[in-house]
């Protein structure tokens, strides 16, 4: 019979493997970086709605270490970021102005005001910056910092936008032909525990994301002017651009379905008038197809009702088809924070309500689906507003340059507003907060705005010298 792993000695080899990983992240850091956004893109981390709940690769080395070996990894690879940026003058040059590093310091100031109050409070440290803390809003702004620091020249921008559509491309075809033969997602929560017919394509919020935007990338290439492409390659992008919409269309996710809408709304907005009518159109015939796909194979067993904004809204308003609203949850959260809006209760505080009523939480109710609630409960308003102000300032970066951007510079922008417009309703009603996988990703999505050189502003206040066609 097999023994456990001496503790030591594997601390003792995490010890050592330290000055390799830096080592390898300062020597080869676009690869490092690359390969962590082909993690994130391959690897779901979702277990909810499965029979048997297993590890995913997000968790591993977290019954060992306080954190999974991905986020230690991410810690090392910013760890050789700062050194390797410390020692290059030429690389802060290159860079556009972000953000992220004025970010970073407030909320690690508050983060460690709440490891003070919280070891005051005889709180255990490790559950203080625990993952269903607050913890992966550090790690989504460390991330999108080392994003920038990597993606610095129009060749890693293409090698970034292959990556991604390419990921994304197989992703879909793993996905459908799953869907297809094999009984789809085995996370699927609507069959395992509600006991509904339906399978899913993917039910982790992220994997509908990764086709989303691809879906967006596909779009934005095929009717954008001045891209230029042979006949067979656009008939290929058409083809992506279908298994990705029908990847996100048959994952039976609302979320997933209003943020895909969402994101075309951006590339409405980037288009000539004349080529809105028919991206509307496809846009539009698209939505209503996946819409009536939700209602058909998902929304069929929680209501009767025929009109498909009630079908949508089965479980919200007096009129619900569910005895409990969504919202309770949110109402609970809400009564705990009496007298505490604007710190909140801290990184490990938990809220009070009707345990049958929130039965799905298992008894632990240190989250709330919703990001920002869950904000509001752990770092009250003030952490809220810090989070809403990185996102405004992304979102007004995005609003004074996108019109000096050309390009693959402009395609970037574009997903990265579309991308935040599709988290935005997760962010309303799902818990990207505590998931490592999304917020990084989320990360990712805020950096994607600010891969561009730096843009100077003459005396005239005109956009000096607009980027090159890629």
């Amino acid at each position: 019979m097999s023994s456990a792993p001496d503790p030591f000695l594997l601390l003792l080899v995490a010890v050592l493997s330290l000055p390799i990983a830096i080592a390898v992240c300062l020597r080869v850091p676009a690869i490092v970086t690359l390969g962590f956004i082909a993690v994130l893109y391959v690897f779901s981390s979702s277990t909810w709605g499965q029979l048997q709940e297993e590890n995913t690769i997000y968790a591993r080395g977290t019954g060992i270490f306080a954190f999974s070996l991905l986020n230690l990894l991410l810690w090392t690879a910013v760890a050789a970021m700062l050194i390797r940026t410390n020692t290059s003058h030429i690389h802060q040059q290159k860079s556009a102005p972000s953000p992220f590093t004025p970010f970073l310091a407030v909320f690690s100031c508050m983060l460690l005001g709440h490891l003070v109050l919280g070891l005051m409070s005889g709180e255990e440290p490790l559950k203080i910056l625990g993952y269903n803390g607050i913890i992966n809003v550090l790690n989504m702004a460390l991330f999108a910092l080392l994003i920038l620091s990597v993606i610095d020249s129009e060749q890693r921008r293409r090698q970034l936008l292959l990556l991604l559509l390419g990921l994304a491309a197989a992703r879909a075809v793993f996905g459908l032909v799953r869907y297809q033969f094999f009984g789809g997602d085995s996370a699927n929560p609507y069959r395992n525990f509600e006991k509904l017919d339906i399978k899913l394509v993917y039910f982790d919020i992220a994997d509908n994301y990764v086709a989303a935007l691809a879906a967006f990338c596909i779009a934005w290439l095929l009717m954008m002017p001045g891209v230029r492409m042979s006949l067979h390659k656009r008939t290929l992008l058409l083809g992506l651009f279908t298994i990705e919409v029908a990847t996100v269309a048959l994952s039976f996710r609302r979320s997933s379905l209003v943020g895909l809408g969402l994101m075309f709304a951006v590339l409405l907005w980037q288009l000539p008038w004349q080529r809105r009518i028919l991206c509307g159109g496809i846009g539009l015939t698209a939505l209503v197809m996946g819409a009536a796909t939700l209602m058909r194979e998902r929304l069929q067993f929680n209501t009767q009702r025929t009109g498909f904004l009630s079908s949508l809204l089965y479980d919200i308003g007096p009129a619900r088809a569910t005895e409990v609203s969504r919202f309770y949850e949110l109402e609970a959260a809400a009564k705990s924070l009496d007298g505490q809006w604007l710190f909140g209760l801290g990184s490990w505080g938990t809220f009070y309500g009707n345990e049958d009523a929130l039965d799905y939480h298992f008894g632990k109710f240190d989250f709330v689906h919703s990001g920002f609630g869950h904000l509001i409960l752990k770092s009250g308003l003030v952490g809220l507003l810090l989070f809403l102000a990185l996102l405004a300032a992304c979102v007004l970066h995005y609003v004074r340059y996108r019109s000096a951007m050309r390009g693959n510079c402009a395609l970037l922008a574009d997903m990265s507003m579309a991308g935040l417009l599709f988290w935005l309703p997760t962010l309303l009603i799902g818990t990207p907060i505590i998931e490592f996988r999304s917020m990084l990703l989320i990360g990712m999505t805020l950096a994607l705005v600010y891969l561009h050189p730096r843009i100077v502003r003459s005396q005239t206040n005109h956009l000096a010298q607009p980027y090159a066609a890629a």
